[in-house]
């Protein structure tokens, strides 16, 4: 406990003197910050300098003692006063508690440890009341915390799904949302490379990655005092707005690269003249910023000047004859030929939905798949180019050009593998091996048990398999494993977490990170996909 800051007020200068004869300076539990001899005087030591206890004497000139209480009540409620009387003065000091004095002493009687004993109690009753201001404060803020998470919530989901007039309404009365007025905007924040910045543990979690680029977001729309900020998730967020100022989108791109050295790109849609169309405008927003995908990184891209384009029937821009000879023929130029000039003319039109572009890539990735399975092989054997598998390439990349660039540098890889074991029989142990993980995959497999079964040792088993098959086992098992699941998912009986054990995971999201490393999407998401009828496993 910190000692308490007195200041004692007395016209009498002998009073003053024994005053501060009985209040002990060589102790921490009080200390005397100044002396005056009228209420103006103390009145300007306040101003200067914090207070916790006033000893103030009644009569005094220019301004007494009454006066004196009534300013420190009004401008410094917290202090506590403690009055000094004469035997005649008694009308005054019921004035004076009256006006918020909380004890008083006679000054002619006074009793050292009376005195002490008074100025120990009202110690404590400080320290008591910061205690309870600081437990009340806490407590606010956690109010104010759980406030703005609930509203947070509610918010995002009212942008995630539609929502009648009556909840929106319901929600800008409870949380005096007024500013959110017609013409209203949203516009969609996404965190450039956020995977690859997760992985990379620069910002040790996913959590405290996005928790940073919201403060400097929420700085910058604060200054504009101009809108709401809803987290979404994965690296993404939301800026509701009842009247735009690029000059802010621009700014806090510019504040997130400064601060963090990291990139945002942002999505923006057209003023709405309905302000309860909070779904449509986020919508919009989200729209605008998959096109970052023709656009590149950090740009920011307006709904209303897009060249939006109906998304056709699904037809394919590939030949697949013509890629079947190619791939037969291992002509790797006349591909990249192909792929460059059909990757131009996306990005000279910028037309097509992000999504039907990935799918033709998909489509294009099977060509290429069915080869391989032609020679007995499998797609998911192939050497990873970049560390990347393709499936998850094409769902996520975030630009054509960062996809075109991959999937150029994969055909050698794929050419390559195709060589070395296309139709190439494997040796008769690596044969066991595999035979051993297909039939025990939904078990526990360990090296050191696979290479007992063949007679080998653990290392040895690891390098011949790699030369073989062109992976690791580890590798090999999960993508068998990630093989069965894909059709396990087909079936809609399964629960996620029935599929996790059928395949040999324990844990749940141990095997939703495994696939989507893999697959580009989640389970969950691959489900829906598959069962709304795109069908592209």
């Amino acid at each position: 406990m910190r000692s308490m800051r007195i200041l004692i007020v007395d016209d009498e200068i002998l009073v003053r003197i024994g005053l501060k004869t009985i209040i002990p300076r060589d102790q921490d539990d009080f200390q005397v910050i100044g002396e005056a001899a009228s209420g103006l005087e103390a009145l300007q030591i306040l101003e200067d300098q914090p207070c916790d206890i006033v000893l103030t004497d009644i009569r005094m000139p220019e301004m007494d003692g009454l006066a004196l209480l009534k300013e420190i009540r009004e401008r410094w409620p917290h202090i506590k006063c403690l009055i000094l009387s004469n035997h005649h003065d008694f009308a005054y000091v019921q004035q004076a508690l009256r006006l918020g004095a909380v004890e008083y002493v006679t000054k002619l009687e006074i009793n050292p440890s009376e005195l002490m004993a008074k100025l120990r109690t009202l110690r404590e009753q400080i320290s008591q009341e910061q205690q309870e201001q600081a437990a009340l404060s806490k407590l606010e803020q956690k109010v104010h915390e759980y406030s703005g998470e609930v509203k947070e919530k509610r918010l995002r989901e009212l942008l995630l799904g539609h929502a009648s007039r009556n909840e929106i309404a319901q929600m800008r009365r409870e949380f005096m949302l007024e500013q959110l007025e017609a013409p209203l905007s949203a516009a969609v924040v996404q965190i450039e490379k956020y995977d690859e910045l997760t992985q990379n543990n620069r910002f040790q979690s996913d959590r405290l990655l996005s928790y940073t680029v919201k403060n400097v977001l929420s700085e910058i729309l604060k200054k504009y005092d101009n809108g709401e900020l809803v987290e979404i998730e994965g690296g993404k967020f939301c800026i509701l707005t009842g009247k735009r100022d690029p000059n802010m989108l621009v700014e806090m791109q510019h504040a997130v690269q400064a601060f963090l050295k990291i990139s945002v790109t942002i999505g923006v849609s057209p003023a709405m003249t309905d302000m309860f169309a909070l779904h449509e405008a986020y919508d919009k927003a989200d729209c605008a910023l998959s096109y970052r995908f023709y656009y590149g990184r950090a740009c920011i891209v307006q709904y209303e000047e897009l060249k939006l384009s109906a998304a056709p029937a699904m037809t394919e821009p590939w030949d697949e004859e013509e890629w079947s000879k190619l791939i037969d023929a291992q002509d790797a130029e006349g591909m990249k030929a192909r792929i460059l000039t059909w990757t131009a003319s996306l990005m000279q039109q910028s037309a097509l939905p992000p999504t039907v572009v990935r799918e033709q890539w998909l489509s294009l990735f099977h060509l290429f798949a069915r080869s391989l399975k032609a020679d007995g092989g499998d797609i998911y054997s192939v050497t990873l180019h970049e560390q990347q598998y393709p499936y998850h390439v094409i769902r996520t990349a975030e630009t054509l050009q960062d996809l075109t660039d991959w999937f150029v540098g994969w055909i050698p890889v794929f050419l390559a593998y195709k060589r070395q074991h296309g139709k190439e029989k494997l040796r008769p142990e690596i044969q066991l091996v595999i035979k051993q993980i297909m039939e025990n995959y939904n078990f526990p497999l360990k090296v050191a048990d696979l290479a007992s079964t063949v007679g080998y040792t653990e290392n040895y088993l690891s390098i011949l398999f790699k030369k073989e098959t062109g992976k690791t086992i580890t590798d090999y098992i999960t993508a068998v494993r990630m093989k069965n699941a894909r059709e396990l998912l087909k079936n809609p009986d399964y629960k996620i977490f029935e599929i996790s054990e059928m395949i040999g995971y324990a844990d749940p999201n141990h095997f939703s990170r495994s696939f989507k490393q893999m697959e580009g999407m989640y389970p969950t998401e691959f489900r829906k996909l598959y069962f709304g009828g795109q069908r592209t496993s």
